[in-house]
């Protein structure tokens, strides 16, 4: 009741500022000038030609082409320097990961995220509300966040007013999506002689006979000897959605507005959802956001800015989760039971008490909430009458965020058949008894973030434009309440910036800030981040001036960025149970004690990032831009583990200690053609991306080989065993000098290379193999658009290179293994004596620490070019929407995203192997209007 009444409240208040907003000046002019600044956060703004530093920008227009829940999943190749990773979920929690110029440092490589300046999810939002997104990638840009800009920093911005007549618009979308890669498992008969082989390979007799064999084929049995093909019981073929948005904006000279209702819902993939009475347990989101933007023109000196936003959210999905369901899909065979006996009562067995129809339609639903909260206000007043050019901004903001939980949850009742073959009766056994519904709640997360900030700019220029000075200075604070015990953070800042051009051609930024933070220790709290930037325009020079050249600029930057987002009281340790104590007399009690788990952190202080950057921007003609940067950076103080340096005497987990060092370096480019031949306008661009690390420090223990070491490779690298074959008989076992020590090994078993000559196989002789598998080194992407007469093409193409990942699903990596099913993939591929030359080794039952580890075999080349947006749309011509006198703007569009991924992974999605909730293609049509 508390949500309804909150979103009424904000929703009232929207609609009143709009109308408000509307009638304060009826005879407003349209019309806004075009954007000749750029946003570098904190309120500092200059001409993106003078800009010295390493910053890319998404336009709305970039983002328009793409739609998704999650607005993190729009910038797909968009942003030279941010890879952009899939990830695969539901719908609603397919967020991408974000990461800027790569991984420097062992632990968290998130970026910070600001929404309209003030730390805050882009997911919270809509896509439609943003106006741009734009990523700061430099020692120049991110040291004015102190001790939160070493990752880089995303600044996003939302859609403001302007001054012109009121515009309505409003867009629906209708959308479908298509799972990707769904695994094949092999039919019941199949996987019975699968598991028969399994146990022969192993030494034992087979687990069914010949008439079994039958049954199973045959399906003359179908209780006791089902064949049931679980993905396809399971799933449906696409999930829905809606999509729609509904905007005003406008204003007069003293007030403009920007107000936006956004309605988001997403119906999913899961089957049988309505075998119960009254609910339905289908994985379902619902999202309501509202957003009102003010600027108001108090006075011809004062300015202020109101933003108003709530997020409204509900789930529902069954009792058990995602992970609980698509792990059963991937483990339970087709030969273990049926769906429901004849009986009507859900089938099983005594080893499998998964059946996953029953995890999704028979164990009740759960009714997640949330709700989140954004107010802020930004006061500007002019000082000219101190002196010209100084101004001074007052900026306040409170998020609130909320979760909570509801559902009602039961145990389903199932039973095993059996055969008895002597009388040819099918036998029931009641394993559980089909419980009652339970209802439960809970608060999940609630927080309050508080931000204040207080700052003094100074812009002035003299001697006609020769000289020209931006001057900030800014306090800043934030602190991060939340319903947890010792998990409430504050921040602080201390910023001066300064950016001068003389000539119009010689740039110079340089910049200083004084962070601190509470979770560092009290005595080591503060950190100075200074920044140094330098450009020179060389097209404004006289020997360079031409009539096609734009744009020809040089520029360098160095400084320092800090990271420590650490667990809160990590500089004081941790405590957790400890032995049992007996008490009172003469009948002791045992009490649970507590123990000291890990010593705090002695110094604990930040990471340090030394930032340093070359780069070049180049436009001609007016159609063709490229920009290219050269960037190192330098990480230190990284939090790393001291096992390496500590004795395991001491008998507890050891502290951490701010002695890591990473290297991170790499280049950046961006081009683009932009041209328009009559009727027919075209644009073409791409961008490519290279970024290798390397760990110069980790305080690694002792290892005997230098191979073994993890210093001096990259971040996340792997390690594992290399594959030289499969052994074929057991005399070749007997017969190789080498011998291999990680398991028993059989005829059929992988064979690996001795690495130090010891003619042992252990753990001696692992080896760094491929790349990592968190970031991919190489990323890339290009795009073309096409429009003509109204009609327009476009696609966006993004790929990666020098990426590894692990391919350690149920069906692939331990087929049989702890009753695991068999994907068709293995089978087909799988050793036998009849097939000595197989990609995988043999099939086993009780496992092969042998074969499953990490190792050549499993370890999959993850480089991939996928074709993220195709749109195809028609733009009706201003002058026949003016026949109907009613609308501004139409669009019709159909879009697809992520059609098609070219990779040498066909099993499944190189961004997402495992045994989790498939990726999804999206198909989505829609119309805009405009009023």
């Amino acid at each position: 009741m508390k949500n309804k009444v909150s979103f009424l409240l904000l929703g009232l208040l929207a609609s009143s500022t709009t109308l408000f907003a509307q009638q304060a000046d009826e005879t407003a002019q349209a019309g806004n000038e075009g954007k000749t600044k750029i946003e570098y956060g904190r309120g500092i703004a200059y001409d993106l030609k003078e800009s010295t530093t390493a910053t890319a920008v998404a336009t709305e227009e970039q983002l328009s082409h793409r739609s998704s829940i999650n607005p993190s999943n729009l910038l797909y190749g968009l942003i030279p320097g941010l890879q952009v990773l899939q990830k695969a979920g539901y719908a609603w929690e397919d967020n991408a990961s974000l990461l800027v110029r790569g991984m420097g440092t062992t632990n968290s490589k998130t970026p910070l995220i600001l929404v309209d300046g003030f730390e805050r999810s882009i997911n919270h939002i809509s896509s439609d509300e943003i106006e741009s997104v734009t990523v700061l990638k430099d020692a120049a840009s991110t040291a004015l966040y102190g001790i939160k800009g070493a990752n880089g920093v995303i600044l996003v911005t939302t859609k403001r007013g302007t001054q012109s007549k009121p515009q309505i618009d409003f867009s629906y979308q209708f959308k479908m999506g298509i799972p990707q890669r769904l695994p094949n498992f092999v039919d019941a008969y199949t996987y019975a002689q699968a598991l028969n082989e399994g146990l022969q390979n192993d030494g034992m007799g087979p687990r069914y006979s010949d008439a079994e064999l039958q049954a199973f084929k045959d399906q003359s049995y179908p209780d006791a000897y089902p064949n049931v093909d679980w993905v396809d019981e399971a799933l449906r073929n696409r999930s829905y959605g809606d999509h729609i948005t509904f905007s005003a904006r406008g204003g007069g000279k003293h007030i403009q507005y920007y107000t936006q209702l956004n309605y988001i819902d997403d119906r999913g993939i899961l089957k049988p959802t309505d075998w119960n009475d009254g609910y339905s347990t289908q994985f379902k989101y619902s999202r309501l956001n509202i957003r009102t933007n003010l600027d108001i023109k108090l006075s011809e000196s004062t300015q202020v800015k109101l933003n108003l936003f709530g997020n409204f959210n509900e789930q529902n999905r069954p009792s058990k989760t995602a992970a609980d369901i698509f792990g059963a899909l991937y483990q339970v065979p087709a030969a273990a039971f049926p769906v429901k006996t004849k009986n009507d009562v859900f089938g099983g067995t005594t080893q499998y008490a998964n059946n996953p129809i029953g995890l999704i339609a028979g164990t009740g639903y759960s009714r997640p909430q949330g709700r989140v909260m954004f107010a802020d206000i930004d006061l500007k007043q002019q000082l000219d009458f101190i002196t010209k050019g100084l101004s001074m901004n007052v900026k306040v903001a409170l998020d609130n965020y909320g979760t909570y939980w509801g559902g009602e949850s039961k145990n389903f009742g199932y039973e095993q058949a059996t055969m008895d073959w002597e009388t040819g009766v099918t036998n029931y056994k009641n394993l559980r008894n089909e419980g009652n519904l339970s209802y439960s709640s809970s608060v999940g997360t609630v927080s309050n973030h508080f931000n204040f900030e207080a700052r003094m700019n100074y812009l002035h220029d003299w001697m006609n434009g020769k000289h020209k000075l931006s001057a900030t200075l800014l306090y800043a604070m934030d602190k991060n309440k939340v319903k947890a015990r010792n998990e409430t953070t504050a921040f602080m800042d201390i910023v001066a910036q300064g950016h001068y051009v003389y000539n119009q051609r010689y740039l110079l930024d340089v910049a200083f800030s004084a962070s601190a933070s509470s979770i560092l220790d009290p005595d080591d709290r503060w950190g100075i981040f200074p920044s140094i930037g330098a450009g020179w325009l060389l097209s404004e020079e006289s020997f360079l001036k031409k009539d096609w050249l734009n744009l020809l600029k040089l520029r360098a930057s160095y400084g320092i960025s800090g990271r420590a987002d650490y667990g809160a009281n990590l500089y004081r340790g941790s405590y957790g149970g400890g032995n049992s104590y007996f008490f009172k007399s003469p009948n002791p009690v045992s009490q649970d004690g507590m123990r000291e788990a890990r010593l705090g952190v002695p110094g604990l202080t930040y990471e340090k990032s030394h930032k340093a950057n070359l780069g070049v921007d180049f436009m001609a003609w007016n159609r063709l831009s490229v920009t290219a940067d050269l960037f190192y950076d330098h990480r230190t103080d990284i939090l790393v583990d001291a096992t390496g340096g500590t004795s395991t005497v001491l008998g507890i987990d050891v502290p951490q200690m701010n002695s890591g060092v990473v290297d991170n370096r790499g280049m950046e480019l961006a081009a683009r053609w932009s041209d328009k031949i009559g009727d027919l306008s075209y644009q073409a661009g791409g961008t490519f991306s290279y970024a290798r690390n390397k760990i110069v420090e980790m305080s690694e223990q002792y290892r005997p080989y230098d191979y073994l070491k993890r210093t001096g490779r990259s971040l996340g690298q792997k390690f594992g065993y290399e594959v030289i074959g499969i052994y074929q008989s057991q005399e070749e076992i007997d017969n190789r000098e080498v011998k291999q020590y990680l398991g028993e090994v059989r005829p059929g078993d992988l064979m690996f290379k001795d690495q130090n000559g010891d003619n042992r196989i252990d753990s001696y002789d692992q080896v760094p193999l491929g790349y990592n598998s968190s970031c991919p080194e190489i990323y890339y992407s290009f795009d073309l658009g096409v429009e003509y007469k109204g009609f327009g093409v476009y696609a966006l193409f993004q790929g990666a290179g020098h990426y590894t990942t692990l391919l350690d699903v149920k069906s692939v990596y331990r087929p049989l293994v702890s009753n695991n099913t068999v994907s068709t993939h293995y089978y087909e591929n799988r050793w036998t004596k009849n097939n000595p030359g197989a990609k995988y080794p043999r099939l086993t039952s009780a496992g092969s620490t042998n074969n499953y580890n990490t190792n050549s075999l499993w370890l999959a080349d993850a480089s991939f070019l996928k074709l993220r947006t195709l749109e195809i749309y028609y733009q009706v011509p201003e002058k026949l929407l003016k026949k109907v006198n009613i609308l501004s703007g139409l669009k019709v569009f159909a879009r697809g995203h992520d059609l098609f991924s070219w990779d040498k992974i066909n099993i499944m999605d190189p961004e997402s192997v495992g045994a989790n909730h498939p990726t999804m293609a999206q198909l989505s049509f829609g119309v805009n209007l405009s009023f």
